[in-house]
């Protein structure tokens, strides 16, 4: 098409770097999965007690389905901490509700706003458990979950090495088509990448609505970055270059919320664009150290994946003028963009096909997978460019929040949940609840959480079990209970006829645009191939099929190279550090180090480790803390 050299390089790059990429991601997932994934599930050799962290910022809605789903875990041991961060709805009033209704719930009511990643440290400062699960306050883990994430920690090859564990999110709001794409999009884009990382051996992103830490790992790295807009990513990056060992989990599900409005989808993904770019200019540095050179790769995929944002706007622009000059490029263009739909296509095939095993609705939203080439590509590729700009100016404030975008579907329960304030404590004293009571978590609570643990083994061993408290396997041999549930909390679609109508209508229409292109596609190789002439079909001439049996031989290549690289460097990576040994368990984190280096008073340390629930009026995390230059500043200072 471009016959200028710097042109025609940044149209193959623009052509050919998502269909290499796909094809690696396609490939690792398969890798992870007869090596890794078919095995099994990790044996869980001891269960320690396990702290789940939820910030909440204007969810007082949502909060009674996903803490009545969170207090009934298959797990022996834990506590559900509630940080509310400076909401401006009833929020708080519902928490206090909460902490009254269930013995595992502990409260933290921040009456600023001052981010996320804020209220995961002072969710840490009052945890009792070494192992940290971070959920987001609309989400809830599957009843499973935590015993497929801790696993990873005590187990005895190598659990001494992981910092991290993510685990494998899937949306339950599936009522509208923008709900139905980023079902399929969670299955065939994050979960194919993370599977990939974890055969390369560096898992760069852990997922925040779902992620396990190890306290002592975050000791040792910092911490999450408050000045960032993605804490999770940026803590993900801290840790590998600590060395410590990031894996994922497709075992321990979490079901969430997405946005279902254009908007709120806009500043959902802007906001991780921001994030991913933030990572890439703070930690240019790994390139510094021949100890980190295995991060190199994923640093390097990640510019390019920005980069190739940059060349795409820049080649549309160049395509529409010629068109517009006479030159009649587009035609080539969108044979050449169908060629990589269906690349994206097979992509989603097998991911999905992975994730069936985890959700067996899936392939009941599938149909609208063709929006992800022909639409929604395009969308997140201009997020990606809005995000540059921002993305490159200075922050040195925290990183706050908005109210979440609950979309265009609603509940049953959030509507039910609205009058559950004033019943929900009919077992409760009728009095209000009152902060300065400073419910505490002492000896009386340690007997009654062991109480509890010795009547679920009880109930276990008479092998009976109810839906309010689901059946918990207390052997080690045997951890998991059978649990095989389709039912979550279900939302109905709001969505009107006409608009339903219309997006059928077109998802029709795309499937059959792409449906002729395949088929023309196939009869005209065939007929190549016999020798037999091919009629044109619209603006399919012969030529461009010629060019399509090229473009699937050079696929043929990258494939066979891709793969044997994944199988050598797998290879190199078990022989290299999958059996050495490279620290021992550490002693758990002990609440004395964790109060030094936040530098607590000893009153407020006192409340956050013991009290059930305590009203928390500024901010008592120091300035600086986890702010980038501010923090290297404020640790210089204090040497």
């Amino acid at each position: 098409m471009f016959y200028n050299l710097p042109l025609r390089t940044m149209e193959i790059f623009v052509y050919w770097y998502p269909a290499v990429m796909a094809m690696l991601w396609i490939l690792g997932s398969l890798v992870f999965y007869f090596s890794k994934e078919r095995k099994g599930a990790l044996k869980l050799e001891r269960t320690p007690f396990v702290s789940i962290l939820m910030p909440a910022h204007n969810e007082s809605k949502i909060l009674y389905p996903v803490v009545k789903e969170m207090v009934n875990l298959n797990y022996p041991a834990y506590e559900v901490i509630l940080i509310n961060d400076g909401s401006s709805d009833d929020t708080s009033e519902v928490l206090q509700d909460l902490a009254l209704k269930y013995d595992k719930v502990r409260v933290i009511d921040l009456k600023e706003n001052c981010g996320k990643a804020n209220a995961l440290y002072l969710g840490l400062i009052a945890s009792k458990g070494e192992i940290l699960v971070g959920v987001d306050a609309d989400s809830y883990l599957d009843k499973n979950a935590l015993r497929y994430l801790v696993s990873h920690f005590v187990n005895e090859n190598n659990g001494e090495r992981v910092g991290a564990v993510t685990g494998n999110p899937r949306v339950r709001n599936r009522g509208s088509l923008l709900g139905k794409l980023q079902l399929c999009e969670y299955a065939s884009i994050i979960s194919l990448i993370k599977r990939t990382q974890r055969v390369l051996g560096k898992v760069m992103t852990v997922s925040g609505v779902c992620v396990a830490y190890r306290k002592r790992a975050l000791y040792d790295c910092g911490f999450w970055d408050r000045d960032m807009m993605t804490e999770d990513i940026a803590v993900t990056w801290k840790l590998e270059k600590k060395f410590w060992d990031v894996r994922y989990e497709p075992r321990a599900l979490c079901w969430m919320l997405v946005p279902e409005t254009v908007k709120g989808l806009w500043r959902q993904r802007k906001r991780w664009s921001e994030g991913g770019l933030e990572v890439i200019m703070r930690h240019w540095d790994i390139f510094k150290s021949w100890r980190r050179r295995r991060m190199a790769p994923i640093y390097l995929e990640q510019l390019l994946s920005f980069l190739w944002s940059v060349c795409w706007l820049i080649l549309t622009i160049i395509l529409v003028t010629m068109e517009i000059r006479g030159h009649y490029v587009i035609t080539e263009y969108i044979w050449k963009s169908q060629f990589l739909s269906f690349v994206c296509l097979f992509q989603f095939l097998i991911a999905m096909w992975l994730e069936s095993a985890y959700d067996k609705n899936i392939f009941k939203n599938a149909w609208s997978v063709i929006w992800y080439p022909i639409f929604y590509w395009y969308i997140n590729v201009l997020i990606a460019l809005a995000a540059l700009f921002k993305a490159i100016l200075p922050n040195k404030k925290l990183a706050t929040w908005k109210s979440p975008d609950r979309g265009i579907t609603q509940s049953k329960k959030e509507n039910e949940a609205e009058d559950e304030p004033e019943t929900a404590m009919e077992d409760k004293e009728d009095e209000p609840f009152d902060p300065s009571r400073n419910i505490e978590i002492g000896k009386a609570a340690e007997d009654s959480a062991a109480l509890m643990i010795m009547m679920r083994k009880e109930q276990a061993l008479k092998g009976e079990s109810s839906d309010s408290v689901p059946l918990v396997d207390g052997s080690l041999e045997n951890p998991v209970a059978l649990y095989d549930n389709d039912e979550h909390i279900e939302y109905e679609t709001r969505q009107v006829w006409w608009k339903r109508i219309l997006e059928v209508v077109l998802t029709a229409l795309g499937w059959i645009y792409i449906v002729v292109y395949w088929l023309f596609m196939i009869y005209a190789i065939i007929c190549d191939v016999l020798g037999k002439p091919v009629h044109q079909l619209l603006f399919y001439t012969m030529d461009m099929v010629k060019e399509t049996e090229h473009y699937f031989y050079i696929i043929g290549i990258v494939i066979m190279i891709e793969l044997a690289v994944l199988l050598i460097w797998k290879e190199y990576n078990r022989i290299r550090f999958g059996k050495k040994q490279r620290r021992k368990f550490f002693p758990d984190t002990r609440e004395k180090e964790i109060d030094e280096y936040f530098e607590l008073e000893p009153e407020l340390s006192y409340k956050l480790h013991n009290h059930k629930y305590i009203e928390v009026l500024h901010n008592p995390i120091p300035e600086g803390m986890g702010q980038g230059r501010k923090q290297k500043q404020r640790r210089k200072n204090k040497s």
